[in-house]
């Protein structure tokens, strides 16, 4: 048996993905979601985690920096994606990130500061209590622009990356592009993770949108850059299908 068949597996949760990379994820590795506004970042790690728990009874945990819980929460239900449900059974548990950014109150049981060292106390704690497997990070982007000093925004993304590499869950963390050339906004986001994938958005007559695997270390994956929808019931990928200007 080859050593990629060996290695444990994630599954996405998005039709058509698993294809693209022999499975899924490899488990208990950082996995980079990189894309501009629009693209569909943060369906798709709500869409790991809800599928998650729901088809794998693998818990999860979703931070958010970018948007507050209440709007996750809203824009998850109208794929039908019942969000508090797993809350009140210990299955999903939701970090407010976005409040203390904003500078304003929140509500929510579980908050977090634009600190990579609180960020992970708080994590490390959560997976354990919550039984997590599935980890997103919305965003890193948010995170990183807190700090004033480049290089310490990359020792920062290194830390959190390498911790979470260690710990018993698969991790998605959600990053910000600004050119479809540049993947790194920061200059080692897609170097510090085992995986990469690129969701790009453009708009020409009518919007279309594509993904590509650029990276997903220690296995076989297509390069192919494939089309994909966000629907009703959230994102699907067409493995088949090619993209047309």
């Amino acid at each position: 048996m080859s050593v990629q068949n060996q290695m444990p597996r994630v599954t996405t949760g998005i039709e058509g993905l698993d294809r693209l990379i022999g499975g899924g994820f490899p488990r208990e590795r950082t996995i980079l979601i990189a894309g501009p506004a629009g693209a569909g970042k943060s369906t798709f790690g709500l869409q790991f985690l809800y599928s998650g728990i729901i088809q794998e009874d693998e818990p999860g945990i979703y931070v958010s920096f970018d948007e507050t819980l209440s709007n996750v929460r809203a824009d998850a239900a109208s794929y039908g994606w019942n969000l508090k449900a797993l809350e009140d059974q210990n299955l999903l548990a939701m970090v407010d990130g976005f409040s203390g950014r904003a500078g304003v109150s929140s509500n929510e049981r579980y908050q977090t500061k634009l600190e990579v060292d609180e960020l992970l106390t708080q994590l490390i704690a959560l997976i354990d209590s919550v039984g997590a497997e599935r980890v997103v990070i919305d965003s890193i982007t948010a995170l990183a622009l807190s700090v004033d000093d480049e290089l310490l925004i990359r020792k920062e993304i290194l830390k959190l990356s390498a911790v979470m590499s260690s710990l018993t869950c698969t991790t998605l963390m959600i990053s910000e592009m600004q050119s479809d050339a540049e993947i790194s906004r920061f200059g080692v986001e897609e170097f510090m993770a085992q995986g990469v994938i690129t969701l790009k958005y453009q708009y020409r007559e009518r919007g279309s949108r594509s993904l590509q695997v650029r990276k997903m270390r220690g296995i076989k994956h297509s390069l192919a850059e494939c089309p994909f929808l966000i629907t009703s019931n959230g994102i699907e990928v067409y493995p088949d299908e090619e993209i047309y200007d």
